[in-house]
């Protein structure tokens, strides 16, 4: 059986994400490193992913990035690199936010 694209195609994704609620991010990392597909008890979850005080925002993006599946693929690679926002979109982002 022959997949449309072909056995052994290699496709790369590129994902943007700008961060507005770390809160909420590190909410759902913790959920899914919680759960049955992680299974990292509580204690584990700050290690891995920081406190909800003070999350590791690339920590909590690559807890949740990956797919829990992804049927007849293996991801080969995952690059993940955390920038600051420029102060503009910084400044903006509040604006939009309705916090300035």
């Amino acid at each position: 059986m022959t997949a449309l694209g072909g056995v052994g195609t290699v496709c790369t994704i590129n994902i943007e994400l700008n961060v507005s609620n770390a809160e909420a991010l590190w909410q759902a990392a913790a959920r899914r490193a919680l759960s049955s597909a992680i299974g990292l008890t509580p204690a584990d979850v700050e290690d891995t992913i920081g406190p909800r005080e003070a999350p590791s925002i690339a920590d909590c993006i690559a807890m949740l990035i990956p797919p829990s599946d992804l049927a007849g693929c293996t991801i080969t690679h995952l690059n993940l690199a955390v920038e600051p926002a420029p102060a503009h979109q910084v400044a903006s982002d509040r604006v939009l936010a309705g916090t300035i």
